[in-house]
């Protein structure tokens, strides 16, 4: 198939996808907290190119805020313009896929094995249409990879430039970037400094701060606050071989401990399930992982040295896994191909392929738009209650991003010592027993519970909960 052809193949599967999720199924992206965060501070940035106000301070990254501003001045609604963003990412990540593969593997191309494997994954069609930064910085780590890659091949400064500047996107969009791409950074400058370019040095340099100008002028106070993130705070070798933890964010039990956890882009059936079969077939000798090319073994020690660094966090998250894993189909396209030209790309196994990734779709983002449902649903009722006090957990900044203008006291912050008559509770009792022991969520809700009376108005499924304080 002509490169072009494939290239329209690829706007209109993304653009059918679009209208599917977006049109008939009525989802737009939002879910959980930090997509409303993400929300929030894109239509703050809007109101500061338009109106001139200040803009606040803001904790995560600026890159996918600000791009989904600039969308913003196209479409004028924040939560679409965030949506296009992560789609567009989506676009690009798989055009700069197919890039790359032709860059480090030279033979004719399979983009067959794109497409089935990444694009299809479960976590790249999730993330190709959540309000969230992944995607993103997704995108801009493989190009940042693609044109390091160029560089140290050919050696022209158009190649290392345009690598630092995605780079530096990839930073400013999720700040773990840097662990992925650590490794070409080094990489590159011993390459310039053996080649003694030392002007391409400081031009970097110089984009680099440019790039960053923007988050050290909103941020001029604590522009390094992210460095005190628990995250990186209570990083702990010793967590690699643990599956429970206690933090700020209450307990939590994971099934397997951090280190198999950190590998889940290699088997687990949200990222790729093929996973386990293809290293049983390495394990018996039938056929080869590594093919002695350079960039695939850098491509896996910078995939391993990410996996590792999330490890050591006293939490897992499985989206966190989403920066790192298009280099995993790179790093196992070689016998992927051997696979699938052995079996002589037979429609039974592509359409078992189809199939199968399309189950996992299915199984895997119901949870996410079950839960968009559910707080769309809450917001709906909750305008009807304008101006009341709510005691609320988990779902404030959900109603906050759908404008339910409610008098919030959330019951993370603080012990309440008294609690106002005729307020509303908004919680999931369940989650707060299992996760929150001891802590101001747990201990404020039994004080609910043992000191006011509580009339449910409106059970919502699942544990949730609407009550008014008698």
């Amino acid at each position: 198939m002509k490169r072009e052809n494939y290239f329209y193949l690829k706007v209109v599967f993304l653009t059918i996808l679009f209208l599917i999720v977006r049109i008939a199924m009525q989802f737009d992206g939002l879910y959980g907290q930090d997509a409303y965060e993400y929300l929030r501070y894109t239509n703050e940035m809007y109101s500061f190119f338009v109106n001139g106000t200040l803009l606040g301070d803001y904790f995560w990254g600026m890159g996918y805020p600000f791009f989904g501003c600039i969308f913003n001045f196209f479409v004028h609604d924040g939560a679409v313009a965030l949506q296009l963003v992560s789609l567009a990412a989506a676009f690009t990540t798989w055009i700069y896929m197919d890039k790359m593969l032709a860059l480090i593997y030279p033979e004719e191309p399979n983009y067959i094995i794109t497409f089935l494997f990444l694009v299809l994954s479960p976590i790249f069609i999730i993330q190709s249409f959540l309000v969230m930064s992944d995607m993103l910085a997704c995108s801009f780590i493989i190009m940042a990879i693609y044109y390091f890659i160029q560089f140290i091949i050919q050696s022209k400064n158009k190649h290392c430039m345009l690598g630092v500047i995605f780079s530096m996107l990839s930073l400013q969009t999720r700040y773990a970037s840097i662990v992925i791409l650590v490794l070409f950074f080094v990489l590159v400058f011993i390459k310039l400094v053996k080649s003694k370019n030392y002007k391409m040095i400081l031009f970097s340099v110089l984009i680099g701060i440019t790039i960053s100008l923007p988050h050290i002028y909103i941020r001029a106070n604590n522009s390094l606050q992210f460095l005190s993130h628990n995250f990186l705070t209570e990083w702990n070798i010793l967590n690699l071989f643990k599956n429970s933890f206690i933090s700020i964010n209450g307990e939590s039990q994971s099934k397997l401990i951090n280190l198999v956890y950190c590998l889940y882009s290699f088997f687990h059936p949200q990222f790729f399930a093929f996973g386990c079969l293809i290293f049983v077939l390495i394990f018996i000798n039938k056929y080869k992982f590594f093919i002695g090319n350079r960039f695939q073994n850098i491509i896996l020690i910078s995939i391993l040295t990410y996996a590792i660094f999330l490890a050591g966090i006293p939490f897992q998250n499985k989206r966190f896994l989403a920066l790192s894993f298009p280099l995993v189909i790179i790093v196992c396209y070689p016998v992927l191909k051997q696979i699938l030209s052995a079996t002589k790309w037979s429609k039974s196994l592509i359409m078992g392929v189809l199939v199968l990734q399309f189950g996992f779709i299915v199984y895997f983002g119901k949870p996410i738009y079950q839960r968009s449902k559910l707080e769309k649903t809450i917001a709906n009722d909750l305008i009807a209650f304008s101006g009341k006090t709510i005691y609320i957990f988990d779902i404030d900044l959900a109603l906050k991003g759908r404008n339910v203008p409610l008098d919030y006291q959330n019951i993370w912050y603080k012990e309440y010592k008294n609690f106002k008559k005729g307020a509303l509770v908004l919680l999931n009792a369940a989650q707060l027993e299992k996760q929150w022991i001891g802590l101001n969520p747990l201990i404020n809700w039994n004080k609910l519970k043992t000191n006011e009376t509580l009339q449910v108005l409106k059970p919502y499924g699942d544990g949730w909960n609407l009550y008014e304080i008698q």
